[in-house]
């Protein structure tokens, strides 16, 4: 029998997020920015929920290209708050657009998403060898990156939308020692 994270035995979709996504180092910028996105309208919500609206969420969100994003006209924001195929709530989606906006004035000054969340890390993703009784704890960095992507403009990054934000691409490794995806993933990187 194949030993998982426990939360990924709660749906059929949590299981294949899990399988395949969930922890895989991911070092594409509009692939974060989608994460970071989805990070945000989670906020609050099951993640099964946002499993269910994702693909409706890439097609209303030009596939979180934040350079379409940042040029979003008024009228297609109007629009987006009533899009009944998306979770609508207007401060998450004006989160998503601002922090599109703020990411493509960065990415003007060559900075990237990418290499600051990795440099966090030193470029190698940090293992907590997670026991299935332990807690998970966000490192006191978390809240010095959420800090400073706030201080940068983004939106709605506190240090657990921050900290999910790392787990989910792969800069913390938080799968359980125990489940079968923990070692994959490692030896990837090894």
């Amino acid at each position: 029998m194949t030993t998982r994270c426990s939360w990924a035995e709660k749906s059929p979709q949590l299981l294949i997020y899990h399988d395949l996504e969930w922890g895989v180092p991911v070092y594409d910028e509009r692939q974060l920015f989608e994460n970071l996105s989805l990070e945000i309208f989670q906020a609050g919500l099951a993640w099964h929920l946002i499993l269910k609206y994702r693909e409706a969420l890439r097609v209303s969100f030009d596939q979180f290209d934040p350079d379409r994003l940042a040029g979003i006209t008024p009228a297609r924001l109007q629009a987006l708050y009533h899009d009944k195929r998306i979770i609508r709530n207007q401060q998450k989606i004006d989160a998503v657009i601002e922090n599109a906006k703020v990411l493509t004035s960065l990415h003007e000054l060559g900075w990237t998403l990418s290499e600051t969340l990795w440099q966090q890390v030193n470029g190698m993703p940090l293992d907590h060898h997670l026991k299935a009784d332990e807690a998970l704890s966000s490192d006191l960095f978390v809240a010095e990156l959420s800090q400073t992507l706030r201080q940068l403009g983004f939106k709605r990054i506190g240090p657990k939308t921050c900290y999910s934000l790392l787990q989910v691409s792969g800069i913390v490794n938080d799968h359980l020692a125990a489940c079968y995806r923990h070692d994959e993933i490692s030896e990837t990187i090894s």
